[in-house]
């Protein structure tokens, strides 16, 4: 049985470096879907609305359906989301990111493995779920609804999708204009995370009883190494002030916890960078 997910690529040429948007970035846009089972019971809703003498001030929302392989595969449409983020920069429209073409094959490769899980999640609820409709009204009892369950495999297997497709950046007439917005909306979205990467490790380390996870300078080395590829308008102030931010990384995470002159000289220069991001504006 075919699963409704599918990667398509309009292009997967590599561009040559250059000063246009279109010879750094691709369009990404990641299309997610599933059969949601949170449904509004509306006999429940006016029965307890009714007993409480008002109207339309509450809301009976039953959970309808808790098999595992459903329940993680909402988990990894949420991780897939956020690793298709990471890799890409917003542009105007809605959907529409830029990923840089020196990340095309990592975002490839993560994106086709959260397809390989999902799609052999989605298989294993797809042969569970006759069963999980046939059970439905003794376990859902009275809150049971008929409606709220597709009928066959078929149609609660077309509620899901998990859909990349990728296309040029137009450079030519018209689209320049676009083309302006979508650079200034990258340019704005890798300075906000990279301002917010930095003031939250200054703000953790300038307390010195702040307890802190391995996160605090393992996600500011990843995005450091992501940096040069996201800034398509190769800015030289974003990339001084990452290249600064190197020296918040002279410490690992457990250094940093045990001695206290690395953790106050690290939050002092980190305190430094930060004041470096009114040069950006």
């Amino acid at each position: 049985m075919p699963l409704p997910m599918n990667t398509t690529n309009i292009t997967n040429q590599a561009a040559p470096t250059g000063a246009r948007l279109s010879s750094k970035a691709v369009i990404s846009t990641l299309n997610i879907s599933a059969w949601r089972v949170t449904k509004l019971n509306t006999d429940e809703t006016k029965a307890v609305n009714a007993k409480h003498g008002v109207k339309n001030k509450a809301k009976v929302s039953v959970n309808i359906c808790d098999h595992p392989a459903l329940v993680e595969i909402y988990r990894l449409h949420t991780e897939a989301r956020t690793e298709h983020y990471r890799l890409t920069l917003p542009v105007g429209d809605k959907g529409m990111r830029l990923l840089p073409v020196a990340r095309q094959m990592e975002h490839a490769r993560i994106m086709g493995d959260f397809q390989s899980r999902l799609d052999a999640l989605l298989r294993e609820f797809a042969a569970a779920y006759p069963a999980e409709r046939a059970a439905a009204p003794a376990r859902l009892n009275g809150l049971y609804v008929e409606a709220q369950w597709p009928a066959t495999v078929d149609e609660v297997l077309a509620k899901f999708a998990f859909t990349i497709r990728t296309l040029p950046v137009p450079d030519a007439g018209q689209w320049g204009e676009w083309m302006a917005e979508a650079a200034e909306a990258a340019q704005e979205d890798l300075t906000e995370r990279l301002r917010d990467a930095v003031l939250h490790v200054a703000e953790r380390l300038a307390k010195p009883d702040a307890i802190f996870r391995d996160s605090l300078t393992s996600n500011l080395a990843e995005l450091l190494a992501l940096v040069p590829d996201l800034n398509l308008r190769d800015d030289p102030k974003i990339a001084a002030i990452a290249d600064k931010a190197k020296d918040l990384l002279a410490h690992d995470a457990e250094t940093l916890r045990d001695d206290p002159i690395a953790r106050a000289d690290v939050a002092a220069t980190a305190a430094e960078i930060s004041s470096m991001f009114n040069l950006t504006s």
